[in-house]
C-alpha cells in the first residue's frame, strides 16, 4: 500500500514539477510543489465525498451533486495524470473548476452569507498563491464579476434564491461580496509582496551559492597547487640538500687533512645547515598535508596512543630524567594521524623547552563535557609570557635561538592546525619559569561514527 501511495505521488510531482523549474528551486518551484500536493490530497477526497453524493440521489433526488462530483473527479483527474500538459494549463483548470463548485454550491444548495465568503475568498487567495504575481488581480477581478452577476441574478429574478434568506435581497448580497471583494483585492496586494520578497531571498541565496561554489573550486586550485608543492619539497628539495650533506662529508673525510680549524668549522656549519633546510621542509611537508588527511575516522584508545609515545621517545625521556603522566585517558572516534601529531608536538614541546636545573615533569589529564572532549597537557618548563601566545602558534615563530633549542618553530603551528581541522579550538596558560598548561577541546561530533 505505501508503494502504490509513493507511486502515485511521483506520478502528480512528476506532471506538475517541471524539471527545469524543480532544477532552479526558486519561488514557482514552490508554487508548483505546492499545487502538486494539493492535488495529491483532494483526489482521494473527492472519492470519498462520493459517498455521501450517492446518499443524497438515492434518498432525495439531488442528481445533480453526485453528477458534479464526478465532473470534478473527471476534471482533476485529467489534471494530475494526463502527460505533455503545461502546469500553467492544469493550474488554470483547477482553480476554475474551484469557482464553478462554488458558483455551482451558491446556486443550488443552502449556503449562509459566511460560506460564500469563505469559499470565493479560498478559490481567490488559493489562486493567487500558485500563479505568478502577474496574474494576481485577475483573480480578484473574476471574483468582482461573480459578485456582480450574483447582484443582477438576486435583483432580476434571474435565480430562486427563495431556499436562502440571506440571499433574498440585493442589499444583503452586496453585504457580503463588498467585504468579499476588499479581501480578494488585499489580498492581491499583499500576497506577491510577500512572494516578491522570498524570490529575492532566494535569488540571493543562489547568488551566494554560486560564488561558494566559485570560492570552493578556486581553493580546491590552492590545494591543488599546495599538493604539487608538497611533492616538490619531498622530493626535488631534498635531493639537493642529500648532495650538499654528502660532499660535505666526503670533501671533510677525504680532504679533511688539508683543512684548518676554520675551514673544518665551516664544513660543519654547512652540514648543520643542510640538516637544519631538511628538517624544515619535511616539517612543511607535514604542515601541508593537516587540512587533506585521507584518514576515516577509527577507534582510538588514547592511553595506547601515550604508551606508544614513551616507547618513541624512550631516550630522550630517561637522558632527560623526565616523567610523563596521566589519569586514565578516554577511547574515542577520531582521525588517528591527527590526534597523534597533536600529542607528540606538545609532549616534545613540553620535553624540549625545560629548565636547565630541573627535570621535566609533564601531567595530561582529560575531561568530558556535554559536546567536546577537554584536553590539559602541563609542564614545569620555561614557561611563556602573556604578549607570545598568539605568536609560538605561527609559522616558524620562535621564542628562542636555534643553538639553544633545536626546532623550526613548527611544532605547534601543525598541533594548532590539527586541532581546528578536527573542530576543536587550542589555547595555553604559562607562567614564566613555573611552566605551562597546553589544552585543547576535541568536539564529540567527530567522535560519532558514520555508519
Amino acid at each position: 500500500m505505501i508503494e502504490i501511495w509513493s507511486k502515485y505521488k511521483r506520478a502528480i510531482l512528476a506532471n506538475c514539477v517541471p524539471s527545469s523549474v524543480e532544477a532552479n528551486r526558486g519561488v514557482n518551484y514552490w508554487r508548483n510543489s505546492l499545487f502538486a500536493t494539493t492535488l495529491i490530497f483532494i483526489l482521494p477526497l473527492c472519492f470519498i465525498a462520493l459517498i455521501p453524493s450517492l446518499f443524497l440521489i438515492t434518498f432525495e433526488n439531488k442528481e445533480y451533486i453526485t453528477l458534479l462530483h464526478f465532473i470534478t473527479i473527471g476534471l482533476m483527474c485529467f489534471i494530475a495524470f494526463v502527460p505533455s500538459v503545461k502546469t500553467a494549463t492544469r493550474k488554470l483548470i483547477f482553480s476554475l473548476t474551484v469557482y464553478a463548485f462554488a458558483i455551482t454550491l451558491n446556486i443550488f444548495t443552502s449556503p449562509s452569507s459566511g460560506s460564500v465568503l469563505v469559499y470565493f475568498l479560498a478559490a481567490c487567495v488559493y489562486s493567487i498563491i500558485i500563479f505568478d504575481n502577474k496574474y494576481a488581480y485577475w483573480w480578484s477581478h473574476l471574483v468582482l464579476f461573480i459578485s456582480i452577476f450574483f447582484g443582477f441574478a438576486i435583483a432580476f429574478d434571474l435565480i430562486d434564491f427563495s431556499h436562502n434568506v440571506d440571499m433574498s435581497s440585493v442589499n444583503e448580497w452586496i453585504a457580503v461580496s463588498s467585504n468579499l471583494i476588499f479581501l480578494c483585492y488585499l489580498s492581491s496586494a499583499l500576497i506577491p509582496k510577500i512572494f516578491k520578497g522570498i524570490e529575492n531571498y532566494i535569488s540571493e541565496q543562489q547568488q551566494l551559492k554560486t560564488e561558494l561554489e566559485a570560492s570552493k573550486k578556486a581553493l580546491q586550485v590552492k590545494n591543488e597547487e599546495l599538493e604539487q608543492y608538497a611533492y616538490v619539497a619531498s622530493h626535488d628539495l631534498q635531493e639537493p640538500l642529500r648532495m650538499v650533506t654528502s660532499f660535505m662529508h666526503k670533501l671533510s673525510s677525504n680532504y679533511g687533512d688539508q683543512l684548518d680549524e676554520k675551514g673544518k668549522k665551516y664544513i660543519t656549519f654547512a652540514e648543520n645547515g643542510a640538516v637544519r633546510m631538511k628538517q624544515i621542509v619535511l616539517d612543511l611537508l607535514d604542515f601541508s598535508r593537516v587540512n587533506r588527511p585521507s584518514d576515516e575516522l577509527e577507534l582510538v584508545d588514547l592511553d595506547a596512543l601515550l604508551l606508544n609515545y614513551l616507547e618513541l621517545r624512550e631516550g630522550t625521556i630517561a637522558a632527560a630524567s623526565a616523567k610523563i603522566n596521566w589519569t586514565e585517558m578516554p577511547t574515542i572516534w577520531t582521525i588517528k594521524p591527527l590526534i597523534t601529531t597533536v600529542f607528540h608536538n606538545l609532549l616534545d614541546n613540553g620535553l624540549k623547552y625545560r629548565k636547565k636545573d630541573t627535570a621535566p615533569s609533564i601531567d595530561i589529564s582529560a575531561r568530558e563535557q556535554n559536546d567536546y572532549w577537554e584536553f590539559a597537557i602541563s609542564d614545569n618548563g620555561l614557561g611563556i609570557e602573556s604578549q607570545f601566545y598568539d605568536k609560538i602558534f605561527k609559522l616558524f615563530q620562535r621564542l628562542h635561538n636555534s643553538n639553544e633549542y633545536e626546532g623550526t618553530g613548527v611544532g605547534l603551528s601543525i598541533a594548532k592546525r590539527s586541532v581546528e581541522f578536527m573542530g576543536g579550538q587550542i589555547g595555553l596558560h604559562s607562567q614564566v619559569r613555573v611552566g605551562s598548561t597546553f589544552y585543547f577541546t576535541i568536539p564529540k561530533k567527530i567522535n560519532e561514527r558514520q555508519d
